[in-house]
């Protein structure tokens, strides 16, 4: 498979991507940087999609053991409302960007193949046992893209940093990005 046809995130994850950074154009830096804001945006959908099942999933669980009333479709968005449960956690490092990826279907399949739409259907049906094995899936899953998700973001780093060290320098004059 050649590098056009390879999937963005799994390019950018390469250490080759940034082989050779300080002798790139600056056209070519700007470039790796929105391929890696794309790979991002890519990722953090999928861990989004992840995320929203777990909570469907966990209210359910909630549910069953009483500690909530009502039908779970009428509470469904309350449920995904609440980040992480309700959970508070600190501000992002980065502004999240809760844009649509491009190429969405590659992440809705990955998270499909755990639990799909007919699995959440059925969900009343489920025994709980294997409503766990659903979740604990689904984080495992998490987890190993908030991994990738990491090392775009020093991928991302490094490619800004080189950037800025250009603008700062002056080899690279800020003002012709805005033109």
């Amino acid at each position: 498979m050649n590098d056009q046809n390879r999937r963005l995130v799994e390019r950018i994850a390469e250490p080759r991507y940034v082989d050779g950074l300080g002798s790139r154009s600056i056209e070519d830096l700007r470039v790796m940087r929105d391929e890696t804001r794309e790979g991002e945006n890519e990722l953090s959908f999928e861990r989004r999609l992840c995320q929203a099942r777990i909570d469907i999933l966990n209210a359910e669980l909630e549910r069953r053991s009483g500690g909530s009333d009502g039908d779970l479709m009428a509470r469904l968005p309350e449920i995904l409302a609440t980040e992480g449960g309700g959970v508070g956690g600190s501000l992002p490092s980065r502004a999240p960007d809760f844009s649509i990826p491009r190429n969405a279907d590659v992440p809705r399949r990955r998270v499909e193949e755990i639990v799909g739409e007919q699995t959440l259907a059925r969900l009343p049906h489920l025994q709980s046992e294997e409503i766990k094995g659903i979740i604990e899936s689904l984080a495992a899953h998490e987890r190993t893209v908030s991994d990738r998700r990491r090392r775009v973001h020093v991928v991302m780093d490094n490619i800004q940093a080189e950037i800025v060290r250009r603008y700062t320098s002056g080899e690279a004059d800020p003002a012709a990005a805005l033109s």
